[in-house]
């Protein structure tokens, strides 16, 4: 027996010390209701835990992403509704404006309610906003770029993957262009006599020219009755001058003359294509040649506009050809400036070209067939579009990085659905605007079925987000949840042996006190 060193007091002292450690583990599980409460219960678990702890956070935030984008896409559908219900309303009015009954007022008043109809599209899709983010006026769906100033991207579906697209334009459009026989006769202080007063019949529309107007007065209204008729009417010096590289689109490449007297009249329609034509008559002989029309006595003219001319532009590399971006199996449409790419899997690609691009120049004096001949021929002249990746709105709909759904919602606005240049102040222009109406309809009618198809993708997507968090937060409660009644088990457990250890702790101290009753004796 010793009494320096009391080993049954250091063995009781350690048990006691284990069973207390064991007994403040069990408690504090108890008391937090986790069985991890730091990296000492668990290293390796307190990391996996963690881990699943962020993705657990990153798939709830996700979530209340994917909400976002189903409030984003209600908010651009509800827009679009209401364009719609404007189309429709354009489409009655231009079925209207289509019957002949109507007088020229008449259809001046369906005009106006037309082009305010119009306004109203323009500023809804400029001014749809979330957050203040525009949503239907193209900032969503600016993802192609262009080598060439004035090309505009129409249409881009998602199944274009990134890199440069090549289109060359071999031949530009033209508008319908009508250019007088013979210079203007009438001098500027002449007047039309009673014997030369007639009407000028353009697609339907009757400009009247009365006695007494000067040539002044005549100009005005042929200018005039041309903006009804959806054109423009000017003076040019040279019938066959006409440079749309050099001078622009807006006269045709002409340059007009700044008075009327000794001067070609020129007409034409504002708009370009094949579907575009100007018929015209004078029912004066004697009016006819003093204007030099366009158009002899009682004689019709037709001018008819042409379509873009354009093909895939193709790279050669070790002696094998291949189109810039596009596959073999795309296939080329125009009409007007408009160019459609259409390929397998309802891939879409549309832009908008200039209509001086190639730079051709027209004799739209002589006409065969309507259509201006070519005086000219410009140059073949490539147009490179670069997909992109950037540019659509792009929703975080996972816990990790790329995790996305990009939504391209199209710009819609008369432009894009081609209402801006409707006319119905003719019968013919009355009937072309029908056939828009009905285009602009299916258009928009394609864009929210695309938002439909998302909003559906979104809620799925919620549903996976949902069972995802829950099944991860079922797994993170395995690993970190204290299972009360094991615990209280346990804890019942380093209580009693505390308590013992206490006892024994006791016991032990007073056994030195024992070596008294060897050295009394």
């Amino acid at each position: 027996m010793r009494i320096n060193t009391n080993i049954s007091a250091i063995v009781s002292n350690n048990a006691l010390q284990k069973a207390q450690n064991a007994l403040s583990t069990s408690i504090e599980r108890l008391s937090s209701g986790y069985k991890l409460n730091s990296s000492l219960d668990d290293p390796a678990g307190c990391a996996i835990s963690e881990k699943m702890r962020m993705q657990i956070r990153g798939l709830d935030q996700a979530n209340n992403n994917a909400s976002d984008g189903v409030s984003v896409l209600n908010t651009a559908e509800g827009a679009m509704a209401e364009i719609q219900s404007m189309l429709t309303r354009l489409k009655e009015l231009t079925v209207q404006a289509a019957n002949d009954v109507n007088s020229d007022n008449e259809r001046r008043s369906i005009q106006e309610e037309i082009n305010n109809i119009n306004s109203e599209i323009d500023r809804i899709s400029d001014q749809t906003e979330f957050n203040t983010q525009s949503l239907i006026n193209g900032n969503l769906t600016r993802r192609v770029y262009s080598d060439y100033q004035g090309v505009n991207q129409l249409e881009c579906t998602d199944n274009f993957v990134a890199g440069i697209y090549g289109i060359t334009v071999t031949s530009d459009a033209r508008q319908a262009v009508a250019v007088a026989s013979s210079t203007i006769t009438m001098t500027d202080t002449q007047v039309i006599g009673e014997g030369q007063a007639g009407g000028i019949n353009i697609n339907g529309y009757i400009v009247d020219i009365e006695a007494g107007d000067t040539l002044d007065t005549v100009m005005g209204k042929i200018v005039t009755g041309m903006n009804y008729a959806g054109g423009s009417a000017f003076t040019i010096v040279d019938p066959y001058s006409n440079d749309t590289k050099t001078n622009g689109t807006e006269y045709a490449g002409y340059v007009p003359a700044t008075t009327y007297n000794s001067t070609y009249l020129v007409m034409m329609t504002n708009q370009y294509g094949s579907d575009q034509k100007l018929n015209i008559t004078c029912d004066n002989q004697e009016l006819a040649n003093l204007l030099g029309m366009p158009a002899a006595y009682n004689d019709e003219v037709i001018a008819e506009g042409t379509d873009v001319t354009a093909d895939f532009s193709t790279v050669t590399e070790s002696g094998v050809t291949s189109r810039v971006g596009f596959e073999n199996s795309a296939v080329m449409s125009t009409k007007g400036t408009i160019i459609t790419i259409t390929d397998v899997n309802n891939k879409e690609f549309v832009l908008d070209v200039p209509g001086n691009v190639s730079g051709t120049v027209f004799n739209d004096k002589t006409r065969s067939s309507g259509k201006s001949q070519v005086l000219t021929a410009g140059s073949a002249e490539e147009i490179n579009q670069e997909v992109t990746d950037v540019g659509t709105l792009s929703v975080h709909i996972g816990a990790n990085q790329d995790q996305v759904i990009i939504i391209n919602v199209p710009e819609i606005s008369t432009y894009t659905l081609k209402t801006e240049h409707i006319n119905v102040m003719t019968g013919y222009t009355a009937q072309l605007s029908i056939d828009i109406v009905d285009d602009a309809i299916t258009k928009l009618n394609k864009v929210r079925s695309q938002l439909g198809a998302y909003e559906n993708r979104f809620e799925h997507t919620e549903n996976n987000l949902d069972v995802s968090s829950e099944n991860l937060t079922k797994a993170l409660s395995v690993m970190t949840d204290t299972d009360m009644a094991e615990e209280m088990t346990e804890y019942t457990s380093y209580t009693v042996m505390t308590q013992a250890a206490t006892s024994i702790l006791s016991q032990a101290n007073q056994r030195p006190a024992e070596v008294l009753q060897i050295l009394n004796q």
